[in-house]
């Protein structure tokens, strides 16, 4: 009996992660478009937005789908349940995809309509599959890290050819067929997560186990009502006073989604559920918090500032000497012949891998000159995802033989990815007039991940010790805030980019080195004077 269990959760792990993949895949191949769509002229197919009304757009929906993942997980666990939350978000993100799909031409209303269902879709499914595959395996079975590291690798696998796949066809073919592939990625995905269920469905997880009382019901929607005619009141005051715009809309939105968090701490510090020693804790995560917003907000340059680097200022036609080509060919060819001879007993496999390999080979040999590479301007965004691929095993080594340090490994994160901005700021100063070198994005890119590596994993942990026990669930849920916050920030930053300001990486990269160093200072004053150092050192 337990061997098939076994098997039924190992099957419900792929599914999962398949459903993840899928999702990950038409969310990012989405996001390798969208900006090139948003400010294209008419006659590219775009919509003809100005690049920084379209890049402040972008930036505050990447906000808004971190925000809305914070409240995706209450719907779950208190309304819906797991399955049910997860297909309708699934069933969004396909319709948005598909309005997508319509020449809008200049319908903004459309796109608006779009990008909410987009929003919603995402913040539905992404914390809800992540909270079923936490539940997928009973607490006997020691495979915690190692389930989650093959549901982690999935989801970077379809971050990784989503803008090399879609990506390129969007920009090079047609936008509206890029979204398209998009819509039928998640509906594959759907189709995968609803024919699995009795895999996944370990221990009920995929039910509503604490259900929403009819007394709070009432108090729920009247918390609603109240958000929402607060937000109908500023709408109708920026009318009166004809600012209702889509600049100033952007920058309503952002504010709401920066002080949404520190509301939510005010509320669980003064709260007479929190103890005097966990209203102390709380003073460290919210320094914390604000580390991870910088560092969110720097990572997603990425997708914005990059992105349009990549479409105007950057070579994407070079040569690579042939020689160095064939030596990465037959490096590559033992590195995988290694492991194949190693890990399969297949004969035909084996064969297969040595004919691909060995046309690599006679390819490097006998091509006449150099190799000229073209580099798709949507590839770029395939980088974050291929690191992290490389990363992640990598530190999940060297996190499992050490204890993480919150205290230092936060302020590093922020200051590793400062020096990616400085990177990138050399050949933008420097080499003036000419177009960058694809590496120096590479480079950048690297040490951002490197900062990520350093933040994403202890900041859970650290979310999860330093939460009062009275709000352990929701403050799982904050943490989803702190990249929201900073996509919020992010979409008033990029306004101010352009290839002619060459001080905006300069600018960027000094902010972020200072607060790194005055992070420091604070969490060792603070930490002094509260002593509870042993509490945040001891995260993992």
């Amino acid at each position: 009996m337990d061997k098939i269990d076994n098997d039924n959760q190992s099957k419900g792990l792929i599914s999962l992660t398949l459903t993840e993949s899928l999702e990950r895949f038409s969310y990012y191949g989405m996001q390798a478009i969208l900006l090139y769509y948003m400010y294209y002229s008419l006659s590219r197919g775009g919509l003809g937005f100005k690049p920084s009304t379209a890049a402040s757009l972008f930036a505050i929906y990447g906000s808004l789908s971190y925000l809305s993942a914070a409240c995706g997980g209450y719907i779950s666990d208190r309304i819906l349940g797991g399955k049910r939350t997860v297909s309708l978000g699934a069933i969004l993100i396909i319709f948005g995809q598909l309005i997508l799909t319509i020449p809008l031409h200049n319908s903004i209303w459309l796109l608006f309509i779009s990008l909410v269902f987009l929003t919603v879709g995402t913040g539905l499914l992404k914390p809800t599959i992540t909270t079923m595959v936490g539940n997928l395996y009973d607490e006997q079975y020691n495979t915690r890290a190692y389930r989650f590291t093959i549901f982690l690798s999935g989801i970077n696998i379809g971050a990784f050819l989503a803008p090399i796949i879609i990506g390129y066809i969007g920009v090079h073919v047609n936008f509206h067929l890029g979204f398209l592939i998009g819509a039928i990625a998640m509906a594959i995905g759907l189709a995968i997560f609803e024919r699995h269920t009795k895999d996944y469905n370990q221990n009920n997880s995929i039910y509503t186990l604490n259900p929403i009382e009819p007394y709070e019901i009432k108090k729920l929607l009247d918390r609603v009502i109240l958000f929402v005619v607060s937000i109908s009141l500023v709408f109708l005051l920026m009318y009166v006073f004809d600012a209702l715009n889509l600049e100033n809309i952007i920058t309503l939105l952002s504010a709401i989604t920066v002080i949404i968090p520190f509301i939510y701490f005010f509320v669980i510090i003064s709260s007479n559920h929190t103890s005097q020693k966990e209203r102390k804790g709380m003073v460290v995560y919210v320094i914390l918090f604000i580390c991870a917003s910088f560092f969110w907000g720097v990572e997603e340059q990425g997708p914005i500032v990059l992105a349009m680097m990549a479409s105007g200022s950057t070579d994407n036609d070079f040569y690579v000497w042939k020689y160095a080509v064939l030596l990465f060919f037959i490096v590559a060819s033992l590195i995988i012949g290694y492991y194949v001879q190693k890990k399969s007993n297949s004969a035909l496999l084996k064969a297969f891998i040595a004919v691909i390999l060995l046309f690599f080979i006679l390819l490097g040999i006998f091509h006449n000159g150099d190799f000229h590479v073209h580099i798709s301007r949507t590839w770029y965004q395939a980088i974050n995802p291929l690191f992290i691929l490389i990363f992640t095993p990598l530190f999940a080594k060297y996190w499992h033989h050490r204890e993480s340090n919150a205290l230092k490994s936060f302020p590093l994160g922020v200051f590793l990815a400062s020096i990616g901005c400085l990177i990138l700021f050399i050949p933008i100063k420097f080499l003036a007039g000419s177009e960058v070198n694809p590496l120096w994005i590479i480079a950048t890119v690297g040490m951002v991940c490197l900062g990520e590596m350093l933040i994403y994993p202890v900041g859970l942990s650290v979310t999860y010790r330093l939460a009062p026990k009275n709000f352990l669930s929701q403050m799982m849920g904050v943490w989803y805030l702190s990249a929201a916050t900073g996509q919020a920030i992010n979409s008033q930053v990029v306004k101010y980019f352009s290839v002619d300001n060459v001080n905006y990486f300069l600018v960027l990269g000094s902010i972020g080195i200072v607060l790194s160093i005055v992070m420091v200072i604070l969490l060792h004053q603070v930490l002094r004077d509260l002593h509870i150092s042993r509490k945040i050192k001891k995260s993992t």
